[in-house]
């Protein structure tokens, strides 16, 4: 069922808008919903209701209501624990509470290298519909990917009210846009949904796969965590808000495409086809243009909780300390001058064609689920909870099976670093040890 906000909650939402926006730099919920809403729903609101819905028919809508149930927990889990521990580090903070140094160390890494690969490949994808978009031939489409990166990256040498007010007029194109075309499509156009045709149990269990990957995002919270005001109250707020608004736009999108794909007889598989009986010949550059706002609200995110994380573990002089540097936007700038000299070397790659679009996203995606992974085995060891033990202990054992469809290499790679982490924790214990039982001798 769609959430609907009624008319006075919405006009309460305004007017607290400006008040929103800073104190003593600081962002309160609506900001803060505004940097999560466009990168969690992310390019799978354009690329997975087509996806799933070839995969699952007319069944797919159930299996976005049971993904979105477990998104609904995961962000439970994260919100509570970017409370619990806040810090810039987020998630690896957690896993040092559970786990360690060092396999807090092992989870700063896997963010970081996911960080290092994944956003030159989700600013390629903008500037394929940029150039699509535009229609400039005379501009390279690679070339106006790394324009938009340095786009990013001047938006984000601005402060964090800045960054969300950006991240939060995007989001709202967004999440107007396709809520607008898909109840428009499910009041207007002719359709229909039937539940005769069997389903196997196979056939759901992909859709349920290819769907679990709307679930990352919220893990990302926690580094934003001592920029917001009153993160006690804020934070829940700004996940009730963003769940809400995620989930609605999520179903009405389903919902919408599978009611037109069915008499469609799977012909067109792009959601132009959803917004053209609102929008008509403006629903193709609608999509472009939506898809362009969601990598660029995706990359702000990332790049933005990443280089806090470098100037945490630089404080901690686990990185050099000349990282652990912010201007006076509060911005740790030397972290995302590294942060933006690596992309530009990932950049160089990509143009000289040694590594692709899909190379860098499978790298990233892997490195993703690791640090998500370990987010949830934190949050099994640190919850009282049963039902939240319960919750962590379904979503690791989730993680943990996407995680092997990686490539082998990669699969070698996390292995190796893992291995030699979980040593040195090991060695870190035993010496532990032998100090307390040292000093109880003594």
């Amino acid at each position: 069922m769609l959430h609907i906000i009624k008319v006075y909650e919405i006009t309460i939402l305004f007017k607290n808008f400006r008040g929103d926006t800073m104190q003593n730099g600081k962002i309160g919920f609506i900001l803060l919903s505004g940097l999560m809403i466009g990168p969690i729903l992310g390019s799978g609101i354009i690329i997975l209701p087509p996806a799933v819905y070839e995969t699952a028919g007319n069944y797919a809508i159930f299996a976005w209501m049971l993904m979105l149930g477990l998104s609904m927990l995961f962000a439970y889990l994260f919100g509570k624990l970017s409370i619990m521990i806040p810090g810039d580090s987020g998630v690896p903070l957690a896993v040092e509470r559970a786990f360690g140094t060092h396999i807090k160390n092992l989870s700063a890494i896997f963010f970081v290298l996911a960080v290092c690969f994944g956003p030159v490949a989700v600013v390629g994808t903008a500037g394929h519909y940029m150039q699509l978009l535009t229609s400039q031939t005379f501009v390279q489409e690679k070339w106006l990917t790394f324009g938009l990166l340095c786009i990013v990256y001047i938006i984000l040498t601005r402060n964090i009210t800045a960054v969300g007010k950006f991240a939060f007029v995007m989001s709202s194109f967004i999440v107007v846009t396709l809520l607008v075309g898909s109840l428009h499509t499910l009041f207007t156009a002719d359709g229909n949904i039937s539940l005769t045709e069997p389903i196997t149990v196979y056939d759901f269990g992909h859709s349920l796969l290819l769907l679990f990957w709307a679930l990352i995002g919220w893990e990302i919270i926690g580094s934003y965590s001592l920029e917001v005001k009153s993160p006690e109250r804020t934070i829940p707020k700004a996940i009730a808000l963003s769940f809400t608004i995620i989930a609605g736009v999520s179903l009405a999108v389903a919902l919408a495409f599978q009611w037109t794909a069915g008499k469609a007889g799977m012909k067109d598989q792009s959601l132009a086809s959803l917004l053209e009986s609102l929008f008509g010949s403006w629903a193709t550059p609608l999509i472009s243009t939506i898809t362009i706002a969601l990598c660029i609200s995706t990359v702000l995110l990332v790049i933005g909780a990443v280089t806090r994380l470098i100037y945490d573990q630089a404080k901690s002089s686990v990185l050099p300390k000349w990282l652990s540097f912010k201007n006076r936007n509060n911005v740790p700038s030397r972290a995302l001058l590294l942060m933006f000299s690596i992309h530009s070397g990932i950049f160089a790659l990509y143009y000289i064609n040694i590594v692709s679009i899909q190379q860098l996203v499978a790298i990233a995606n892997a490195f993703f689920l690791c640090n998500a992974l370990l987010g949830v085995l934190a949050c099994m060891r640190l919850f009282a909870s049963p039902f939240l033990k319960a919750g962590a202990a379904v979503l690791s054992v989730c993680f943990l099976c996407i995680l092997l469809f990686s490539s082998p290499f990669i699969l070698l790679g996390i292995a190796v670093v893992s291995v030699y982490f979980l040593w040195l924790q090991r060695v870190e214990n035993k010496q532990e040890r032998r100090s307390m039982l040292r000093r109880v001798e003594e």
